[in-house]
């Protein structure tokens, strides 16, 4: 029972990584979920919120009810992995994120209750699009989710759960010059490279050490050429926090850092954050 199971979920994951699909595009996606529910012999109702999906397996007469919810979508990520099997079949769409084993898990849970049928009440499993980019569970609310699937309460606990996510976009703006004539420019790069290295010591030098955060830059782009020291760099990345407080902290700081260094290479600086509900 536990090897086919374990085959049958491998079989799912690979199949839904094979065939990633990002943000309210998850028609394949929701088809093959829906199938897969329906066989197991539950109610399934469609179309919640663009492509999202909720199942429902009640047993006896208890009329109690708990959800179980995974994600759908993919990123917009070129796979690179030629000599694995189940790599993805779509240009630049890839599951890095690990919502194709979230689907599997939650397929798995239905199978299981499904075929042991050893609680009295309904469960639902909920599948909610587009949740990198944050918008399909409000989506599915906005359809009437709560409506449709009446919830008793939300259990949760004091204190941070799940981090806030901020992403943050900062410009350096130098001089472009030829490769072999540096000292004729103000060279970005440069500038960037220690912006990158000085964003690190915002956290182990400016936070609490009892508090947590984390400042990732994960994107690094340039309009220069091989032998042409380029006028501009971009860095793009994110911050994590727990508080508006240290929220507020990580983008006061990173924009000081950022305008200092610039500041003593002679070039300019902007910076831009785009917040999280944390501080609406």
């Amino acid at each position: 029972m536990e090897s086919m199971l374990q085959g049958q979920l491998k079989t799912w994951r690979q199949y839904l990584h094979q065939h990633p699909e990002t943000g309210f595009e998850e028609v394949n996606t929701s088809d093959y979920v829906a199938n897969i529910l329906r066989t197991l012999g539950l109610e399934v109702h469609r179309g919640i919120g663009g492509t999202g999906l909720v199942a429902n397996l009640t047993v006896g007469d208890g009329r109690r009810a708990i959800g179980l919810r995974a994600d759908m979508d993919a990123l917009n990520i070129a796979e690179q992995a030629p000599d694995r099997a189940h790599a993805s079949r779509a240009a630049g769409k890839m599951h890095a994120c690990g919502h194709d084993g979230h689907m599997s898990m939650i397929l798995g849970a239905a199978r299981l209750l499904a075929e042991r049928r050893d609680f009295s009440g309904t469960v639902r499993f909920i599948f909610q699009p587009a949740e990198e980019h944050g918008r399909g569970a409000k989506a599915m609310m906005a359809d009437g989710l709560f409506e449709r699937f009446p919830v008793e309460a939300i259990s949760t606990r004091p204190g941070g759960i799940m981090a806030s996510e901020d992403n943050f976009v900062i410009h350096i703006k130098g001089r472009g010059t030829h490769a072999a004539r540096p000292h004729m420019g103000v060279d970005p790069i440069v500038i960037a490279a220690q912006i990158v290295m000085a964003l690190q010591t915002v956290v182990s030098r400016n936070l609490d050490p009892s508090l947590q955060a984390v400042i990732s830059c994960t994107e690094f782009i340039t309009d220069g050429l091989r032998n042409v020291i380029p006028s501009n760099v971009i860095i793009k990345g994110d911050t994590r926090s727990y508080s508006r407080e240290v929220q507020t902290l990580l983008e006061t700081r990173m924009r000081e850092v950022c305008e200092g260094i610039c500041r003593t290479h002679g070039a300019d600086c902007t910076s831009s954050t785009r917040t999280s509900s944390l501080r609406q």
